[in-house]
Formats: structure tokens, sequence, C-alpha cells
């Protein structure tokens, strides 16, 4: 059998498309790796390490380290405490209509 090079995006929009379920899942997923990808690279862009959040938070660098890892989920209190660590603050708006539409 031929190696065939699939299209990742299309696979996973095909297979979501019917399945609420898998499209839910899907999207909080998103969300969550957006979210650690837009912690990092802030992170990064302050020159900060892992060690300098964990000494700044009163968290260990295992615990940084755990909260930028897709598969963790932290207590809200650590995520808080990195939040502040690196000098970000955190809001809660209300969705709109563009936001809703556009997931997958």
């Amino acid at each position: 059998m031929p190696f065939k090079k699939v299209n990742e995006k299309e696979e996973i929009e095909k297979r979501i498309k019917n399945d609420n379920e898998l499209k839910k899942e899907y999207n909080e997923s998103q969300r969550e790796y957006e979210i650690v990808k837009q912690l990092v690279k802030m992170r990064n862009d302050m020159g900060l390490s892992q060690s300098d959040v964990a000494k700044k938070s009163g968290l260990t660098q295992q615990m940084v380290s755990r909260i930028e890892t897709i598969d963790n989920s932290p207590t809200l209190k650590n995520f808080i405490k990195y939040v502040d660590s690196v000098g970000l603050e955190i809001k809660i708006v209300k969705k709109t209509e563009e936001m809703e539409c556009s997931k997958v």
C-alpha cells in the first residue's frame, strides 16, 4: 500500500462535521492549546525562564512546567499565580457572535 499524505485539517474537519461531541472536545482542546501557547510566548518575549516564574510565583519549576504542558490542567490558584508572576492579567469577556461562528 503506497504512502498517502493526509491533510490533517481536512481530516479533522471531516470527522467533526457530524459529531457534535467530538467538535466540542476539539474546540475545547484548541482553546487550551492557544492559551498555553500564548503564555509561553509571552514569558519568552519577556526573557523569563520557567525558574524565574517559579521564584516570582512561589510555585516550583516543575509546577510551572506542568502549567505549560498541554495535557495538564493546573488549579485555578496556581494558574493565577503564574499569570500574576509574569505581569499579566486575566480578563473575562462575553463572546461575540463572530467568535461563536469562527469555531470549526
